[in-house]
């Protein structure tokens, strides 16, 4: 969780999943003995809506947008089973994803990257028509608007194409998989035969590598930026 690309990748596109994956929310809250749906915002973790929480660039986010991130934030360290009474660190985590956000947002921008309305909508409603209870009981627990929600869809599509168009990595070669597939007959007793897992693996060491591109491209982006927090 001390990276920030491992909260967008984890908190934004995987979370939008979150409707149809109750199963795997629910058994992974029983590991870490937390319901993450039973986490709410106590009265001093809460911020005036209108309130500017941090200026990125030229960007401001607003307390609105900060309420429903800190709130996703705790879930899902609840879920991981982390301290959720360390506020400052929650809030330092909440502050450090808009900002990447806001950031890969203007470079995505700059690049000439957007997302179309008619796409956003699309994914949205089949969202929706997934199951309109859940689909609910998905904005309520999270503390979203169907305008929200709409923006972080729109973010992680725009996350995608960014990725997609601007963020290269090194091509994972055989070597690569069988390196790993052979760590992991280290790690693991009964293992699937290495044709089973080679696309597995190759998934994961090209996620891995994207991911770690993104976490420094955001990171120079940081450095560069002009960024004042209000809270």
């Amino acid at each position: 969780m001390k990276k920030i690309v491992s909260i967008l990748v984890i908190g934004l596109i995987i979370l939008l999943a979150a409707c149809g994956n109750d199963e795997k929310e629910n058994n992974a809250s029983e590991e870490a003995n937390t319901n993450p749906q039973e986490v709410t915002m106590e009265k001093d973790e809460v911020v005036d809506e209108s309130q500017v929480v941090v200026e990125i660039n030229d960007s401001e986010v607003k307390g609105d947008r900060y309420n429903a991130t800190y709130l996703q934030t705790k879930m899902r360290v609840a879920q991981f089973g982390q301290d959720t009474e360390d506020k400052e660190n929650l809030k330092d985590i909440t502050l450090n994803e808009l900002i990447a956000q806001e950031l890969i947002k203007q470079e995505a921008t700059k690049s000439g990257i957007e997302v179309s309305d008619e796409d956003v909508q699309k994914e949205f409603d089949e969202l929706k028509t997934q199951s309109e209870d859940t689909f609910n009981d998905y904005l309520d627990r999270f503390k979203l608007t169907e305008e929200s929600l709409k923006d972080q869809i729109r973010f992680s599509q725009t996350l995608s194409n960014y990725m997609e168009q601007e963020i290269k990595v090194e091509e994972v070669t055989e070597k690569d998989i069988k390196e790993t597939y052979e760590q992991l007959k280290k790690d693991m007793e009964d293992i699937m035969k290495f044709e089973e897992a080679e696309p597995i693996i190759k998934n994961q060491l090209t996620s891995q590598r994207q991911a770690d591109a993104l976490q420094q491209k955001v990171e120079e982006l940081m450095k560069q930026a002009e960024i004042n927090k209000n809270i």
